[in-house]
């Protein structure tokens, strides 16, 4: 009995709801042999990402373990590295070894999904904080508390101002979220520092549209901005950010901030 060979590269939302319908329907059968391939051995809930980096989750309240859903199928935490349509062959490395591994294929689903796109701006890719992973999470949320240390200590006003600036690139749903969470957890942790005053924080969204959330349309858009205005959040719409070196956020229209982090959430490309 031939057996078909169904297998599933990446184990995001797409890859993993199609997994579950697999498992559900196929796994079982004799003639089918279902694989999932992911570069995690779970899956990641990454809307409440910004949550954990504000310490209103843990972790493991975003993160389910993949075998755990997916009993009935084959599961392989690799990455994928090539894929061969002509011999119908996958090609992954796997495990701190590296193992370098093989699956035939006779239906591929190619569900690798997205990573950031720093649209060929070195300073911004070297420099800025992104929000795709739990690392990231935790490095932004260790960050803002390692800033309020060093400001602390600061004597000069200008470098507190310039090391309790957050920028954020990117109104949408990722950008607006965090940068709320990052304006909630900075304001209400500064009052454990009676060297600092709440004054000295500035916290910045860049959105290059005419209305942050673009996703939710204008109504939702412009009241989602009034609250983050009334809660001391600088709204900055029409521009977008050129550079960043690490000291100064500079936009297209010449504006310069000074800030010690720039939280990139403006956009992603297709994994390669």
């Amino acid at each position: 009995m031939k057996t078909t060979r169904i297998v599933i590269a990446g184990g995001g939302f797409a890859g993993l709801y199609a997994a579950m319908h697999f498992n559900k329907r196929l796994a079982r059968r004799a003639d089918v042999e279902v694989t999932l391939i992911s570069r995690e051995n779970f899956i990641l809930f990454t809307p409440m990402l910004h949550e954990v980096a504000a310490g209103d989750l843990y972790p493991g309240d975003i993160v389910n373990p993949l075998r755990r859903i997916l009993r009935h199928m084959k599961f392989i935490d690799a990455d994928v590295q090539a894929v061969d349509l002509n011999a119908r062959r996958i090609h992954c490395i796997a495990s701190v070894a590296d193992r370098e591994l093989e699956f035939e294929f006779d239906h591929l689903l190619l569900t690798l999904g997205s990573e950031t796109n720093f649209f060929n701006m070195d300073g911004v890719r070297d420099w800025s904080v992104t929000m795709k992973s739990l690392s990231d999470a935790a490095l932004l949320r260790n960050r803002m508390v390692a800033l309020l240390e060093e400001a602390s200590l600061q004597n000069d006003e200008a470098s507190r101002r310039q090391l309790l600036t957050f920028v954020t690139a990117g109104g949408g749903f990722s950008g607006t979220e965090t940068t709320g969470a990052v304006n909630d957890f900075v304001r209400e942790t500064v009052r454990y520092y009676p060297q600092l005053r709440e004054e000295l924080i500035r916290v910045v969204v860049v959105h290059p549209g005419n209305f942050i959330l673009p996703e939710l349309g204008e109504e939702l858009g412009r009241y989602a901005e009034r609250k983050l205005r009334e809660r001391k959040v600088e709204v900055i719409k029409g521009p977008r950010v050129a550079n960043y070196d690490g000291v100064v956020v500079t936009l297209s229209d010449g504006t310069s901030i000074p800030a010690a982090t720039l939280i990139w959430t403006a956009g992603v490309k297709p994994s390669p």
